[in-house]
């Protein structure tokens, strides 16, 4: 019965691919909904040549599909619009004001990028 669910510890630092198996960065956090108990963003630090950017990328996790072979999610999106997409600073993640969590949300449902793998 639990055989498909995955820790929350285990999701921390697991590689967000992107089409031709591309690495889009790194799974930093999760943000869930309380009321529902589910996860509904995967928190992204795009890579870089020397390592995180410090920006991060909130992904909705409906959208992404999780590979238990390669051990990464994996979403249908272009590196170059992977990068186009809202990011944040921590501080700007933990207002609660600051309304990321619709920017995302815009962005992606026109993305094309809005249909899981």
């Amino acid at each position: 019965m639990t055989s498909h669910l995955v820790k929350s510890s285990d999701v921390i630092g697991t590689p967000l691919t992107g089409q031709e198996g591309r690495k889009l960065g790194t799974v930093r956090d999760t943000y869930l909904d309380p009321a529902t108990g589910s996860v509904e963003f995967l928190v992204v630090e795009a890579a870089s040549l020397l390592g995180g950017t410090g920006k991060y990328h909130p992904v909705p996790l409906r959208i992404a599909r999780y590979d238990s072979v390669d051990r990464s999610f994996q979403v249908n999106m272009a590196k170059d619009r992977f990068k186009e997409s809202p990011s944040y600073d921590r501080e700007q993640l933990s207002g609660h004001g600051y309304g990321w969590a619709e920017q995302v949300e815009r962005f992606f449902a026109g993305s094309g990028a809005s249909d899981q793998l």
